[in-house]
Order: C-alpha cells, then structure tokens, then sequence
C-alpha cells in the first residue's frame, strides 16, 4: 500500500512538473471556458520520462492524463476538506476554526505548485472547496451563526444575511488564496492566516447584529469622518 502511495506521489510530482513548463500565466489567462483543455499540453510520454517509470506502471495507476488530473484534484480536494472536521466536538468552536484555517494556509503553502496548478486548470476548485467550509463553520458546528440575535429560526431576512455571508465569504477567502498562491512570496502566510481570521470574526459578529448600516448611516459616518480627516489638517497647518 505504502509502495503505491509512493508512486502516485511520484507521477504526481512528475505531472506538476512538465505542466509547469507547459502551462504559462498568458495560457492559463486567454483559455477557453474549459480550462481542462490545457492538458491537452501534456502527454503521457512526457510524464513518464520525468517519473522516469515506464507507460505500463503509469497505466497502473493512470488511465490517462485526464485521470491523473482528476485523482490529483481530488487528493488536495479531500486533504483540505479534513481540516474543516471535528468543529464540534470542541468546547471553543470558534477558535477551531481559527486553528484549522492556519493548518489549511500551512498546507497550500505547502503544496502551492500542485494547487496552484490544478486551480489554474479549474479556477472553481477552491470556490467548491471553501463554500462547503465555510457552510460547516456557519452551520454545523452547532449552529455558530444561528446563535444570539439570529435565534434558531431565523426569518426570511435574517436567513438572507446568512446566505450572503456564506457566498461572500466563500468567493473572497477562493480568490485570496488563488491570489496568494501566485505570489507566495510577496505576502506572508502568518498574515494571511490572521487577515482570514479577523475577516471571519467580524462576518460572525455583523450577521448577529441588529444595527446593519443602511446607505443614509454610512453616508453619515463619512461625512463624520471627513470632517474630523479637515479639522485635523487645519490644526497640523
């Protein structure tokens, strides 16, 4: 068994080798809807030779690089999902969560070439991904948003909050993280982990507030603020 893991990781690693070499940033931009077409790019051949295996145990394992494909997106796929479990079970869900979203930065960190490959082929990966954790951490850990102010059944308009954070969360924490993936090195991991941190704690906190802020309030707060950002400039002169 432990033989077998060993050689997936090895074509793995192949794979996401020769697509590196492949698949550019103008490719992956310009493509078609299906972004499945730039494996097209990569033949088994190729993929062997950099294994340095033959096509008889690649097709052990592989049907084709397609399957290769789908297998390595399941594999980050069902690593990520595990660090969204067991919220439950914790006497501080909401600092769980907070741990698990450092341990899932700390492994696309670690994996960044094989997710930032396979979420350039499919760009909705980590969209798919992040809603359904994002769905757990609201929802299942013993009804963390449904708590306080939002009461456990919710009306119409409250549920509407609730499924406007959960989209709202879900689509910015995917492109952050698709962001951050292509320039790991110009953004710190530890920042990200707080940035997401913080984000999610204050999306908590609103959803269980009564006084959201409607357009006549807000205008009202920048106005305030703009006269405090003039007096201060008058008294700096």
């Amino acid at each position: 068994m432990f033989q077998n893991i060993s050689m997936k990781q090895t074509i793995f690693r192949a794979f996401i080798a020769v697509m590196e070499n492949k698949v550019t940033t103008s490719q992956a931009a310009t493509r078609l809807s299906d972004g499945r077409e730039l494996l097209k790019l990569v033949s088994v051949t190729e993929v062997t030779k950099a294994a340095h295996i033959n096509r008889r145990t690649f097709y052990t394992y592989f049907h084709d690089v397609y399957d290769l494909f789908d297998q390595l997106e399941d594999k980050y796929t069902k690593e990520l999902n595990q660090f969204s479990q067991g919220w439950e079970n914790q006497d501080d869900p909401m600092e769980a969560i907070i741990q698990s979203v450092g341990q899932a930065v700390d492994y696309m960190s670690h994996n960044s070439r094989g997710i930032k490959l396979v979420s350039t082929v499919d760009t909705m990966l980590f969209t798919r991904m992040i809603q359904e954790d994002v769905k757990q951490a609201i929802s299942f850990v013993g009804g963390l948003f449904n708590r306080g102010r939002l009461g456990n059944d919710p009306t119409r308009d409250r549920q509407w909050d609730l499924n406007y954070t959960i989209i709202f969360l879900s689509s910015g924490f995917a492109w952050v993280c698709y962001d951050w993936l292509q320039h790991p090195d110009e953004f710190p991991k530890e920042k990200l982990k707080e940035l997401i941190s913080s984000t999610f704690m204050g999306a908590y906190k609103l959803i269980q507030s009564d006084e959201l802020l409607n357009s006549a309030q807000l205008q009202e707060i920048f106005q305030k603020q703009s006269a405090e950002i003039k007096c201060d400039q008058s008294a700096a002169q």
